[in-house]
Order: C-alpha cells, then structure tokens, then sequence
C-alpha cells in the first residue's frame, strides 16, 4: 500500500515491516491444513466417494488463506467500530462477526478500567527524511500518562509491532519539527503501547514500552533501506526510488 503527501507516493510502514521472515506462518499454515483434514476426516477416508477425499485435500491446501481472511476481516471491523467509537459516531452495524464483537468487547472493558483521554485518532503519518508513511491508531493519555498507541486483534503480541510504533513516533516528530500544528498537542508524547484485543476471549492486555526507541527505530530504518533495496520499486516521485535504482 502506497500513501501520497505533496505529490510523493510513499510505502506504508506495514508493507515495509512486512519484508520480515515469519518463520511462525509457516507452522500455523501446516496447521491449519491439519485441522481442515481433521473436521473433514470421514470424508477423506471414505473408500466409495475417493473423489470428494481428494476435492478434500485440495481445500485443506487453501484452509490457511480462508482464515487468514476471515481474521483480517474481522480485525478490521474492530478497528474501524473503535475509530467511529472514539469520533463518538454509530458502530454497532459494523460488527458483523462475533470475533470482531468480541474484539471491540475487550477494547471497551479496557477503556472503562482505565482513565482515557484520546487525543489523535487514526493518525496519518509520513517521514520525508526517511521515506515512508502510514496511518496508526491513536495517541491518548492513559491514566495521566502519553502513549502511541496500536490497536491489535492478532493471537499474540510481536517483537515487530512496536518497532512498527517507533516507525510511527519518529514520522510524528519529524512532522512537529517541521511545524504541522495540528500535531502540537501531542509534542510531548513520546512513550508506545500496543493494546491487544483477543477476539477469543473478548479480553485486552495493554504492552506500554518506555525505552528502547532508538535500536527500535534504527531497526525499521534499516528495513526501510533494504524495502527500496530489493526491488525496483514504483512509486510516483519518490527519491527514495530513483537512489536506489542508480546502485549497480
């Protein structure tokens, strides 16, 4: 996914992040081919109709990519139900599935156990110094202290996503330096949090982090270089491109 400001596409931080191996895919995919096999068993093994085992085994084959999207889908009505939340909008019509109710469930039963204040929601952001952009969910003080905050509805919290926040709080910065106004009220903010809604359970864990920023963000630099490294990239006006495209 690309965003433009002023005429420049950039790459977003999820596609950049993105680039990194996730050994852990693989062994979730096999699984889910497993579990597919597993609740369709009698058919698989049923001697007279081979042809419906075999139709059976192919399916098992796409099982990963069918609940792949059914869980993107479902984080999405999540987060979107929270950003209509939050603007003090209607919701409720956009919960569709029970994973996402239970989601935005979890996001509700943490705010009533704790003082929020939101400050920015749904926060576009891009780095010309570095060249990328993107959009994460929300800066807020909770309890009396100022967080960058992601919204996640994943099995698990990743070493990955707050490196993917500190991407986030360097493009923040960068644009308060170089005067956006509309971001001086979230000058001091400098602390990153992920809140982990569990779509299973219905309840939340909240991961601040209150150091560690810079190896964290040199981290997603260096993958921002090795984005525009791997590839001839086509992104409309981006310097970032045509340095790396003069490399031999």
């Amino acid at each position: 996914m690309a965003y433009e400001f002023n005429g420049v596409e950039y790459p977003s931080v999820t596609t950049i992040t993105g680039i990194l191996d996730k050994p852990a895919l693989l062994s979730w995919a096999a699984s889910c081919a497993v579990d597919y096999i597993k609740d369709h068993i009698s058919i698989v093994q049923d001697t007279e109709d081979v042809h419906r085992g075999e139709d059976i085994l192919e399916e098992a084959r796409k099982a990963y990519a069918k609940k792949r999207d059914d869980a993107a889908s479902a984080g999405t009505q999540t987060h979107k139900a929270i950003e209509k939340y939050i603007a003090g909008e209607e919701y409720e019509s956009i919960l569709t599935t029970e994973e996402s109710q239970k989601g935005f469930q979890a996001f509700l039963k943490w705010e009533e156990t704790n003082h929020v204040v939101w400050l920015k929601s749904e926060v576009k952001v891009f780095s010309q110094a570095h060249g990328y952009a993107g959009r994460f969910d929300a800066i807020a003080l909770v309890n009396g202290h100022l967080y960058f905050i992601d919204f996640k509805t994943s099995k698990a919290v990743y070493d990955e996503m707050f490196v993917q926040l500190c991407g986030y709080r360097q493009a923040v910065k960068e644009m308060i330096a170089d005067g956006w106004k509309e971001l001086d009220e979230v000058r001091d903010a400098n602390d990153i949090a992920v809140l982990h809604l569990d779509k299973a359970t219905a309840n939340p864990t909240f991961h601040p982090r209150y150091e560690g920023f810079e190896r964290m963000t040199e981290t997603f630099n260096a993958m921002t270089r090795v984005y525009y490294l791997l590839k001839n990239r086509r992104l409309k006006n981006n310097p970032f491109v045509a340095i790396a495209k003069s490399l031999n």
